[in-house]
């Protein structure tokens, strides 16, 4: 079962990112052009903040190591992290942006 958890209001402007807590749990929540993303905010190699990090053509690079990750799905799309971080599905109700976890 999936829970919808307002993180943010409409307040993250393009090209910027914001670190929220949902449940303990540290979430980028991103907005490149409008459209908004959120993956873990720790690097999986060594637990850099990706909030931190420079976003390029949907990608974001971790700022302590530079892993990097795709925005759309938390894939790694190079190293030194091998493993993925999890992707939310994000979802905007007026001004809200809401994230889908669980």
């Amino acid at each position: 079962m999936s829970n919808v958890i307002t993180v943010a209001q409409a307040e993250i402007e393009p090209g910027k990112s914001k670190c929220v807590d949902v449940n303990g749990k540290k979430v980028a929540v991103f907005n490149v052009d409008g459209t908004y993303y959120a993956i873990d905010d720790r690097c999986t190699h060594a637990g850099g903040p990706l909030s931190e990090g420079d976003v390029t053509d949907k990608e974001v690079t971790c700022p302590w190591h530079g892993a990097i990750f795709r925005l759309e799905t938390g894939e790694v799309c190079s190293g030194p992290s091998q493993k993925n971080v999890n992707c939310y599905p994000v979802k905007i109700e007026g001004t809200q942006i809401q994230i889908e976890v669980g």
